[in-house]
């Protein structure tokens, strides 16, 4: 009786997390919650160094309603070098939207980050499959890339 009455307890205790994710601590907005579970961040690499850093968050997955015709992202970055440029590619393809956006942008609620150091964008794509492979490369041969796959 008395290991039956342990078992049943350990079992409510678990069963009452079960749940409950990391997000159930803070008040966060649906929209929020998502972009904050979709962020991918990398490395931008140059041989062994670490050139820069980058986040990026697939913006069809967090606001689908409104991007829904072609493949967006949200990026962030730094770069070491501060005169390094960068460019895009989705799936081997060039961008078709690069906008430099301020620090304080419409995207920024769905980041808990925001630097004056860092450089923003909103890139856009034409639609592509069900992988997604964001590659950034910078003038100084430092780049990352980032792969997405789509829920089906």
């Amino acid at each position: 009786m008395k290991t039956f009455l342990i078992i049943l307890f350990l079992t409510l205790l678990l069963n009452n997390c079960a749940d409950k994710n990391a997000f159930d601590n803070f008040n966060l907005s649906a929209t929020k919650e998502l972009s904050e579970d979709s962020i991918e961040s990398l490395k931008i690499k140059q041989g062994d160094k670490i050139a820069g850093l980058v986040n990026v968050i697939y913006l069809n997955k967090v606001l689908p309603k409104r991007y829904k015709e072609n493949e967006y992202f949200y990026v962030y970055y730094y770069m070491k070098d501060k005169n390094a440029t960068v460019s895009f590619t989705l799936n081997g393809e060039p961008s078709l939207l690069r906008e430099e956006l301020p620090a304080q942008n419409e995207f920024s609620y769905l980041t808990s980050f925001s630097a004056p150091w860092s450089k923003y964008y909103l890139v856009g794509f034409k639609k592509q499959g069900n992988v997604l492979k964001l590659r950034i490369n910078s003038n100084s041969a430092a780049s990352a890339t980032v792969e997405f796959v789509k829920d089906k």
